[in-house]
């Protein structure tokens, strides 16, 4: 699948098909991960791929944002609390394992509503680590429709804020 073709089709998935993803399929979103952007190359990020039913339900009760049957989900936290970097780090990462998912079939949804200290306790986590994303992987029982976008025209300016760029009207 073509990038920008990938980007474009992307959905948050919440409703799944009772199928386990492969493993290998698992470590080919795993390995997309693990190449995100890093600032500084930090690398600050733990990935835990999560796949036994009863801790995946375990998650899935601790977590209000986590709809539908998926398969799996990945855990993703960071060492030493959520500074800013490592915020943008784990977005970065958790954008490559929703678009390398798409590319595999697999329908994805980052979950950003979950009780820390519990997901903390489900994962066995040491102390210092913190869970900041987890999304959720399966394959699609239905692909939701497009959100509607702003146009390109209400978002970019060129130069400086608030000048409009003419190539964009109507975008």
């Amino acid at each position: 699948m073509e990038v920008l073709e990938a980007i474009k089709t992307r959905r948050s998935v919440r409703s799944f098909k009772r199928k386990p993803i492969p493993d290998e399929d698992a470590i080919k979103i795993l390995e997309a991960a693990r190449w995100a952007p890093s600032g500084g190359n930090r690398q600050p990020w733990t990935f835990i791929y999560v796949k036994d039913p009863q801790v995946l339900r375990m998650v899935k009760n601790c977590s209000p944002g986590f709809y539908g049957d998926a398969a799996a989900a990945i855990v993703i936290g960071v060492e030493g609390g959520a500074r800013e970097i490592s915020l943008l780090d784990v977005g970065f990462a958790a954008e490559n394992i929703c678009l390398a998912a798409h590319a595999l079939g697999i329908g994805s949804c980052p979950i950003a509503s979950f009780i820390k200290e519990s997901i903390k306790r489900i994962v066995d986590a040491p102390e210092g680590w913190e869970p900041i994303l987890i999304v959720s992987l399966g394959y699609p029982d239905k692909m939701p429709a497009p959100p509607p976008k702003k146009p390109l025209s209400e978002v970019v300016y060129l130069d400086t804020f608030g000048k409009r760029w003419e190539k964009l009207e109507g975008r």
